[in-house]
């Protein structure tokens, strides 16, 4: 059905829209088992159906068919499950743009080895309704395993998550507002505004009405369909930490002035003030009408009567701030969460620890429990979430995804797991799945430098401290270079075989790529090291240094020449020109020095950017500069004059690596609104992008001129082509 472009275009424009829009459906009313499979596997159908009618359409075509019943064969079926996942993980992607499809089919896909897919990432290859960017390898999240879908909109972390009985999630962010969303198809229904500070707490006071509290030190109830404030009570005198509804309808609220509050809505008066923490009031519970259970940062539980206000328990054992709490009613327990990287299971009868679960590298923020009480999963601020067997402690399985702390975890009402994280999104998980996510291709932590080399090389340096040498041809690790003991920030190319590194760990490095082997270290007085540069002679190394100064060493006789200061802020970039007379670099005092490599002398100041430069890059013939900044733009400047030409903007984040082909004509992007971007000088518009799973750290460009690298913050690599680009 490669031809389905074809047999479409000779029909009416309106005849097309219907056919496109009802075709679907007619063959699943028929049982047309075979021409629906072709349908549902054809790139052109796909493309079509979803610049017409949407994400939510397309994959509404899946859901159907499968509901329907009529699958002779296994295999159709799970085809269209995982052209299905992988749309789906794209989804939040392919609302913004609908140009992504076919580069993340090819992410998500490539790895099977199963013939119609194989057949339509083909026909998608040959997509030239605008240029592209297409993955050479599977470096995208694939369909199958336990992350199905990503929510974005929040532009703050998301610090907490609750779940209605009906299904749709509510979300409170550090950009003040709430918003819900609709789990099936990932749509945001409605925004919530009125605090001017960050939400840190929601609860439901029923299915109508959402209490939030922020760092504006008030709680605010809203009206779930109108989202309407109903009302804001004031008294806690800093921020509110947690929140949460009684049977009777108060509301109770915790704070970092180290009090917990009884409220009566109808009075919008406080009833009874609980002092006994030493620290903030993390988490609240409720246990009955009478009682509740409280987690602060002064490392301690304590259960109190609403009645008298008096403290009944204070429970001991963590050593580090009870950040979050929940209760097994029906078996008489408490599950808390501490930034002593535990959780712990107590005995309300025995009022006793009954035993602590240890698998997290950092504090525990959130914890849910499954509804039959045998499973339950927490979040945490080393990036992930983890499930336990809750009757052995045993950790099940990890769920991997989130590129920041993870603050809010809550289930939904069909057995999957939502999550919310520092990284601005949320999540949705299966918790029955028995795949696991592929391997990911790259480095375990931020990817920070990439450097193509010749004899289809490529270098990448990430913050797990290693150097990873890639085969072009096989988009595989050759092998690893272990050395540094800090994070690896950039890495340059030298003659005869070897590259430099430079790291936090004060150091850089020269190694062989001939015997994979460190030649030799040269020290900086255990300052880190952003950025290093070389000469094009290869003589000199040029690096940037936490001290806010940059220094350049003779590679020859390995001594410091000298030292070029005059930013007031850290160094964070370097280039050196193509005739090897100047040396550039980018500060966060917002500013481009132009340097003299021959005087060590000031040449020039350049300023326009409002916010830290974080990436430079010069054209071949030396005669324009690209900076990428923090202020989401690219600009474009004359070295001969030493003036701004024009600003290239399009991002919607920060702009932290740039690169520039072997012709001048196109500059490459990276950004941390995850987007990588082509950008043509001459017409100074985006002619391809390409969007990772998280922020795009790095980038670089072959020789060939359409062959791109590009680091991301999770650690994976991306290796891609530029397709359907005329020159």
């Amino acid at each position: 059905m490669g031809e389905f472009r074809e047999n479409l275009a000779q029909l009416p424009l309106e005849d097309q829209r219907y056919l496109l829009e009802t075709l679907p459906g007619f063959l699943v009313s028929e049982s047309d088992t075979e021409q629906l499979h072709r349908l549902l596997t054809d790139f052109d159908f796909l493309e079509s159906r979803l610049y017409l009618f949407g994400v939510e359409y397309l994959l509404n075509d899946y859901k159907e068919a499968m509901r329907s019943n009529v699958w002779i064969s296994s295999q159709k079926l799970k085809t269209l499950k995982l052209i299905q996942g992988a749309i789906e993980l794209s989804s939040h992607i392919l609302v913004g743009d609908k140009t992504q499809l076919a580069g993340q089919l090819w992410g998500r896909l490539l790895s099977f080895e199963i013939p119609e897919i194989q057949k339509m990432l083909q026909q998608a290859k040959s997509w030239k309704l605008t240029s592209w960017l297409r993955p050479m390898a599977p470096s995208l999240t694939p369909p199958g395993g336990r992350l199905l879908r990503t929510f974005t909109g929040h532009s703050g972390w998301v610090n907490a998550i609750v779940v209605t009985p009906r299904g749709m999630v509510i979300s409170g962010s550090s950009d003040n507002t709430l918003k819900v969303w609709n789990p099936e198809t990932g749509k945001e229904i409605s925004t919530i505004t009125g605090h001017k500070a960050r939400i840190r707490a929601i609860a439901l006071l029923d299915e109508k009405w959402v209490i939030s509290g922020s760092d504006d030190f008030t709680i605010k109830v809203w009206n779930l369909e109108t989202t309407e404030e109903l009302v804001t009570l004031i008294g806690h005198t800093r921020a509110v930490r947690a929140v949460a509804a009684l049977p009777d309808g108060r509301i109770i609220s915790g704070s970092s002035d180290n009090t917990i509050k009884i409220w009566n809505l109808d009075t919008e008066k406080v009833e009874i003030t609980l002092t006994g923490h030493t620290g903030w009031v993390n988490a609240l519970s409720v246990l009955s009408e009478k009682e509740i259970i409280s987690g602060s940062s002064d490392n301690t539980l304590k259960i109190w009567n609403l009645e008298t206000g008096e403290e009944l328990l204070t429970l001991t054992g963590h050593t580090g701030g009870v950040r979050t709490i929940t209760t097994l009613f029906s078996e008489r327990k408490i599950v808390s969460g501490a930034s002593d990287n535990t959780i712990k299971v107590w005995n309300l009868d025995s009022k006793k620890e009954i035993f602590t679960f240890k698998g997290h590298s950092k504090e525990i923020n959130a914890v849910a429990v499954t509804p039959d009480n045998k499973r339950m999963i927490s979040a945490a601020s080393d990036n992930t979430l983890k499930v336990w067997n809750l009757q052995t402690g045993e950790e099940l399985f990890p769920l991997q995804g989130h590129t920041d702390s993870v603050y809010a975890v809550a289930l939904l009402p069909n057995g999957r797991l939502i999550s919310g994280s520092d990284d601005f999104t949320l999540k949705i998980w299966s918790l029955d799945t028995s795949e696991e996510f592929s391997t990911l291709i790259g480095h375990t932590n931020r990817v920070n430098a990439a450097v193509f080399l010749p004899e289809q090389l490529v270098i990448s340096a990430a913050w797990d401290n290693t150097i990873k040498i890639w085969n072009l041809k096989t988009k595989k690790s050759v092998y690893t270079l272990r050395g540094h003991t800090d994070r690896v920030n950039s890495v340059a190319a030298l003659p005869n075989q070897r590259i430099i590194s430079a790291s936090d760990d004060g150091t850089l490095k020269i190694w062989s790529l001939e015997t994979a082997e460190e030649l030799l270290t040269i020290e900086s007085d255990k300052r880190c090291i952003f950025a290093v540069a070389v000469t094009p002679d290869g003589k000199q190394a040029i690096a940037c240094l936490s001290d806010q100064t940059l220094k350049i060493w003779s590679l020859e006789t390995l001594q410091e020449t000298f030292t070029l200061r005059g930013h007031t802020d850290w160094v964070t970039t370097v280039a050196v020109t193509p005739d090897g007379k100047q040396v550039i670099s980018g500060s966060f005092d917002k500013t481009i020095k132009v340097w003299s490599l021959a005087t060590g002398l000031e040449a020039a100041t350049l300023v326009g950017h409002s916010g830290w430069v974080k990436a430079l890059a010069v054209t071949p013939d030396g005669k324009l500069l690209i900076s990428g900044s923090f202020d989401n733009t690219i600009k474009v400047w004359s070295l001969e004059t030493e003036r701004e030409l024009f600003t290239l903007n399009g991002h919607t984040d920060w702009v932290s690596s740039v690169a520039v082909t072997s012709d001048g004509n196109l500059v490459i992007s990276g950004s941390d609104d995850n987007t990588l971007k082509v950008w043509d000088l001459e017409t100074q518009k985006v002619i391809a992008s390409f969007t990772g799973e998280n922020s795009l750290e790095c980038c670089a460009v072959a020789a060939d001129e359409v062959q791109i690298i590009v680091g991301e913050a999770s650690g994976r690599v991306h290796f891609l082509k530029l397709e359907s680009y005329n020159k």
